[in-house]
């Protein structure tokens, strides 16, 4: 993986090497157990996240979902409270990356063979890195921009006293 996902990834980049290697080894059920593991571990650091990309009510009710969510471990239940609630930068086309990410690994480890993970184990690496890229891109960008904004409305304010 590239540097900028192993930072992205921080802890949790050990789990992708080993599901990159579960791949290319056609262990597809390993590759889906690491996945999955990935989206567990960091599932609240991405919720906390995604509430930076929100403003006004839309956050509002984002950070209430996020609050009943603190109050489980269970990551499907943390994912129903808010998958309604993301942004439409993460859900291109109306698609939810994140319950659909879920869900995926889910029903892969308990019910489907190693052959239809493996087929599958692609799709799931890459929505990972859409999910993970799409946050810190967008966190990043608006923290610039709104930097950016506050240099030159400071300028203008001192412009005009």
């Amino acid at each position: 993986p590239d540097d900028r996902l192993n930072t992205l990834l921080g802890d949790h980049q050990d789990f992708y090497k080993k599901g990159l290697v579960c791949e290319s080894q056609s262990y597809g059920i390993g590759a889906f157990a690491y996945y999955r593991r990935i989206v567990e571990e960091i599932i609240d650091t991405l919720l906390d996240d995604i509430s930076t990309l929100l403003d006004g009510e839309e956050k509002v009710q984002y950070l209430a979902a996020v609050e009943q969510a603190r109050k489980t471990t269970v990551t499907q239940e943390k994912i129903e409270l808010v998958k309604d609630l993301l942004p439409p930068i993460l859900r291109p086309d109306e698609m939810n990356p994140l319950a659909t990410l879920h869900s995926t690994l889910s029903e892969g480890l308990h019910a489907e063979t190693d052959e239809t993970c493996m087929e599958y184990a692609v799709s799931i690496r890459e929505v990972l890195i859409f999910l993970v890229n799409q946050i810190e891109t967008s966190k990043t960008a608006s923290n610039q921009f709104t930097s950016s904004m506050r240099k030159l409305l400071d300028k203008r304010a001192r412009k005009d006293k």
